[in-house]
């Protein structure tokens, strides 16, 4: 396989209605989906109490909303069970190796993307990528607080990475 597209989750509610930002990712990419059809999606998010309550994870109803938009039933992979960003870098890993993938396009929100390609490019540094970025249409104070998240966020992130994990992904003869 040449191409995997990669929507990282947000929230859904207790009843597995997407938010408004997890619609958007999922939007920008059934869209870089459609651009190479030939290509497979990939949805993140498991369970957490922060982000989804619901009885069916994030990734399985992002994966539905994506159907619902006309995205085939084969064009998935299975989803990845993350419930943080270094949890989406990390299980993504193997899937990524397991299908071969030369390179991923990874779909986040504008206040997020920072920390996705901090995280993104320590655990799999040698696998390529594109980032994609959907900008997040929320009152001016939700997305200072957002921003405020992020900026403690890929501190504490950072951290953690150089602490306790070490790349998965880390030269070309990982990559099938």
């Amino acid at each position: 396989m040449a191409q995997l597209v990669i929507i990282l989750g947000n929230k859904n509610d207790k009843f597995g209605n997407l938010s408004p930002i997890s619609k958007s990712r999922c939007q920008l990419g059934f869209n870089l989906f459609k651009n190479t059809p030939s290509s497979k999606i990939l949805c993140t998010g498991g369970f957490g109490k922060n982000f989804n309550q619901s009885p069916n994870s994030h990734g399985s109803i992002a994966r539905e909303y994506l159907m619902n938009m006309g995205a085939p039933s084969t064009a998935f992979l299975n989803e990845a069970l993350s419930r943080f960003t270094i949890e989406d870098a990390t299980l993504t890993a193997p899937i990524i190796k397991a299908c071969g993938a030369k390179s991923v396009d990874i779909v986040s929100s504008d206040f997020h993307i920072e920390r996705v390609k901090l995280i993104f490019e320590y655990i799999q540094p040698s696998l390529q990528k594109q980032f994609h970025v959907v900008s997040t249409r929320l009152p001016e104070n939700e997305l200072a607080r957002l921003n405020a998240h992020e900026a403690v966020a890929i501190k504490r992130d950072a951290h953690s990475l150089h602490q306790h994990f070490s790349p998965i992904i880390q030269s070309d003869k990982d990559i099938p």
